[in-house]
């Protein structure tokens, strides 16, 4: 049910639609502008110099008695734009001396463009082989498209693989500034061609799961020998189940200091943008509506769900009851049996309550599953999430006239903002107080969001926050510790540091016999590391710190300077003093609770303490 909607004209218009409204500021009008008029422009200058300087020669002619010939007068006129003007004797007149000028610059200008336009695409791909820190964007659907534009927006060089020659974004990522180059992603030569083993960071966001997949192979392969910062690698996957796999292999996956992947699902983040911008619940632990609506049980229908029992059982609003979930679709109680099964942590928090009803039904329009025995309606929101934008306001409007009094909240997922959600976001603060708009594409298609759908990202998050917890309890602060601060304010080089630290956990855990899983347990039991193997941990993390500080560019210094790069910490293990060390093995216990805060547990694979032969 969350299907996009059909029509490959219908999809680029919109989509080309909402990037207009979102992204580009008032500075950039012009420049659109100008780029639309070009043309006529040019032609119109060119015609006004043509008329000045017949006039221009016109007058002078006449004023010193040379009258001439019309063909005359047309002639030395156009020897004016190829520099050929001859001085003339006496005064010339105000429009052959503008036509003299203009001329030659008009016609250069004109030619210059000509060439641009007649060789744009070689130029543009003499580019590519310069390119280096740039984003590669493989596939430009709706979300490529808004990527690339959100990318450029913030400055990046960015370059696009598209398979279909004759996708009509093309002409709109090169008029944005992209490199487009034509051709399959999952084709090793032209990932080589498109540079990514000097890229920044890839990201598939291709029609087909699999083919994103294949993408990130290739580009793994690709990069085995980069000496650079390590590649990210971002992959989307629109199955929920597939995502859910995948990322269990997800921190295995990357390669420390060369290649890093994460898997991204948009129903999954636009479950958690929307859940953060129109909550379920207060959350202030003293509920007295706890019952939520959610219509159409699809892949985003099902991360509502999620998402949403998890801040109930971790906002404290438990001690209440259980949270009561209305489900909404055609298939609910076959929904409601698959989501127990999944999840069986689901079931202890949440009381899923299946309605089978179709959204164009009278029944539906009857809306009885809004309110209880008593004949009151105790519905804290509602969450529509349909495939077809058409059906989805019709059920919003549907629902909202029989509650129309009481002012529940009601949202409508769309795809885009633009069309049916522009018509109800007008609306809002008129007749339609209560309806709001979530457009799911433009929400989730941002590199924040996509980054932060990551477990590497949120595992280095959750480093981070523990750094700064424990910086703050040995009574630092930020003046003395610049590092202690807000993730979006850590500079980028710190961020990358905390990516490197995170995939490297997975190493630490082999060395020692242990594993880790995806799991679905809320409250999973913590493993506690034996003294030894977190004496062992740590040196593994000092080793992999002082590597990172060294490939830098750092140095060791008596005194940490950050600005020249001097560190004192960077000496063998038995040289560090004790409170250095005691972070590195602060570090290391964290590490199940730290995995855990990213949806894994931590298993045991053999007999405690034996170390395996894995090189590290």
């Amino acid at each position: 049910m969350d299907n996009h909607p059909s029509g490959t004209s219908e999809k680029v218009g919109a989509a080309l639609e909402m990037v207009d409204w979102v992204v580009p500021p008032a500075s950039k009008k012009v420049t659109r502008w100008f780029s639309d008029f070009k043309w006529p422009l040019t032609a119109l200058i060119w015609v006004v110099t043509v008329s000045l300087g017949c006039i221009g020669y016109t007058k002078y002619l006449l004023a010193t008695g040379q009258p001439g010939a019309f063909w005359d007068v047309c002639y030395n006129t156009l020897k004016l734009f190829n520099l050929t003007f001859v001085q003339l004797p006496g005064q010339l007149n105000t429009e052959l001396q503008i036509a003299r000028f203009l001329a030659p610059a008009i016609g250069l200008y004109t030619a210059a463009q000509g060439l641009v336009s007649l060789f744009h695409d070689q130029i543009r791909l003499l580019m590519v082989r310069s390119m280096k820190n740039h984003i590669v964007i493989c596939g430009l659907g709706s979300k490529g498209l808004m990527l690339s534009d959100r990318y450029k927006a913030l400055g990046e060089q960015v370059l696009v693989i598209e398979s279909n020659g004759n996708n009509a974004m093309i002409g709109h990522c090169k008029d944005r500034g992209a490199t487009v180059l034509i051709g399959s992603a999952t084709d090793p030569q032209l990932l080589k061609k498109a540079r990514v083993n000097q890229a920044k960071c890839v990201i598939a966001v291709c029609d087909k799961d699999g083919t994103n997949a294949e993408v990130a192979l290739y580009v793994r392969q690709l990069t085995e020998r980069r000496e650079r910062r390590a590649l990210s690698c971002l992959v989307h996957i629109v199955d929920l189940q597939l995502w859910r796999l995948l990322r269990e292999q997800e921190l295995r996956m990357g390669k420390v200091d060369t290649f890093r992947i994460g898997f991204f699902n948009i129903y999954e983040s636009g479950a958690r943008a929307l859940l953060d911008k129109y909550p379920p619940f207060k959350g202030d632990g003293q509920e007295s509506n706890h019952h939520v609506i959610v219509v159409g049980i699809g892949r985003l229908g099902e991360s509502l769900i999620l998402n949403t029992a998890r801040r109930w059982r971790y906002s404290g609003s438990i001690s209440s009851g259980r949270l009561r979930i209305t489900l909404i679709d055609k298939k609910a109680k076959n929904k409601k049996e698959s989501l127990y099964l999944k999840y069986p942590q689901l079931e202890k928090v949440c009381e899923l309550l299946p309605v089978e009803i179709d959204v164009n039904s009278a029944e539906f329009e009857q809306g009885a599953f809004l309110f209880n025995q008593n004949r009151s309606c105790d519905v804290y929101i509602m969450y529509i999430s349909l495939g077809e934008e058409t059906t989805a306001l019709t059920a919003c409007l549907k629902l909202r006239e029989r509650v129309r009094q009481l002012e529940i909240p009601i949202i409508v997922r769309m795809n885009l903002d633009g069309g049916l959600a522009t018509l109800v976001r007008r609306d809002e603060s008129e007749n339609l107080g209560n309806v709001h708009v979530f457009p799911l594409l433009e929400s989730t298609c941002t590199p924040d969001v996509i980054w932060g759908g990551c477990a590497n990202e949120i595992l280095a998050h959750a480093i981070h926050d523990d750094y700064v917890k424990k910086g703050i309890a040995r009574g630092e602060t930020p003046e003395t510790n610049s590092s202690l601060v807000p993730w979006a304010a850590l500079p980028e080089s710190l961020k990358e540091s905390n990516r490197n630290q995170a995939e490297h956990i997975s190493l630490k855990l082999e060395r020692f016999g242990y594993d880790f899983s995806m799991t679905s347990d809320w409250d999973p039991q913590l493993i506690e590391f034996s003294p030894d193997e977190v004496e062992e941990m740590g040196k593994m993390e000092h080793k992999r710190f002082i590597d990172e500080r060294l490939r830098e560019g750092w140095r060791y210094g008596t005194s940490k300077d950050e600005k020249r790069a001097i560190s004192p910490t960077l000496v063998p293990w038995e040289k560090l003093s004790e409170e250095d060390k005691d972070k590195d093995l602060n570090t290391v216990r964290a590490i199940p609770e730290l995995l855990a805060k990213a949806g894994y547990q931590v298993n045991h694979l053999m007999r405690e303490g034996t170390p395996t032969n894995k090189r590290y």
